[in-house]
């Protein structure tokens, strides 16, 4: 069954975008957002405003003290940090009719967490909110796909731990005339997720081609690796994350790319990751 890149998004079963989030992206044209207004929309959507403490009371905000409620976190946090996070819990929610959503979240916020760590590791801490997002939803096209296609892509993706992810993209440019990052692509662009991030998750794959990638966005070959690094790391956790011969592959143009003068400091690079708290 193939499907025409441009028709995938709209043969995807995928919600409306919530009253909350159109609320926010207009407030994010305003010179001057309106917080109370911001505020009063996501504590008036349970499940927003639920995910929204989930998300800033996890470790990627290291906070003292619990934030109770959406005052004091769109207060705390500023608008653009929350924005961020109201696109992702957004998104999140919408995508939860998805078959296998449940184990996709798990993995998907591990990597989320370590991609935050990996962006403070290469000295990219203004990319950590990007990093987030791209950790969340940079595999977000496979459930997507498994929706659309069905059994028959489901026989594909269970194969792709042991032979690696990167291995799927012929076999489906093959058999459904599309590949998963683009279609993840596609559904992040559609949800006011960052270019700098939609273009990492389409381009994930690419990292031979890491030093020409700035030229889709400046941010995009540094997500990249960021990427890179927070899969391997969580790899410890998760084995089917990424094999050892795609980070073997990875390796050699993340050296190169990063000035390393070996392969033993980019895994001391990896390492670093662990030790961010």
């Amino acid at each position: 069954m193939q499907v025409e890149e441009h028709d995938i998004v709209d043969k995807l079963v995928i919600p409306p975008q919530p009253e909350v989030l159109r609320v926010v992206v207009a407030e994010s044209r305003r010179e001057d957002p309106d917080l109370g207004r911001v505020a009063r929309h996501i504590a008036g959507d349970a499940s927003i405003a639920g995910g929204v403490l989930q998300i800033v009371n996890s470790p990627l905000f290291r906070r003292a003290r619990e934030i109770s409620s959406i005052q004091q976190a769109v207060m705390l946090l500023g608008f653009n940090r929350v924005y961020a996070i109201v696109r992702t819990v957004a998104l999140r929610n919408a995508m939860a009719q998805y078959p296998g959503m449940a184990a996709f979240w798990k993995r998907g916020v591990h990597v989320a967490e370590s991609a935050a760590r990996a962006a403070r590791v290469i000295k990219r801490p203004d990319l950590v909110d990007e990093a987030h997002l791209l950790g969340l939803f940079h595999m977000v096209g496979i459930p997507a796909l498994c929706s659309l296609m069905g059994d028959e892509y489901v026989a594909l993706v269970k194969a792709a731990p042991t032979k690696g992810w990167s291995a799927l993209l012929p076999e489906e440019m093959r058999l459904f005339g599309v590949q998963h990052p683009r279609v993840g692509a596609l559904i992040t662009q559609r949800w006011h997720i960052p270019p700098a991030v939609v273009h990492a998750i389409d381009q994930q794959y690419a990292v031979d081609q890491i030093t020409h990638l700035g030229t889709l966005h400046e941010d995009v070959p540094d997500l990249v690796v960021i990427l890179k690094l927070a899969l391997r790391f969580a790899t410890a956790v998760d084995a089917s994350l990424m094999t050892y011969a795609e980070w073997s592959i990875s390796s050699e143009h993340l050296v190169d790319y990063l000035a390393l003068p070996d392969p033993a400091a980019l895994d001391a690079l990896v390492d670093e990751v662990a030790m961010q708290d």
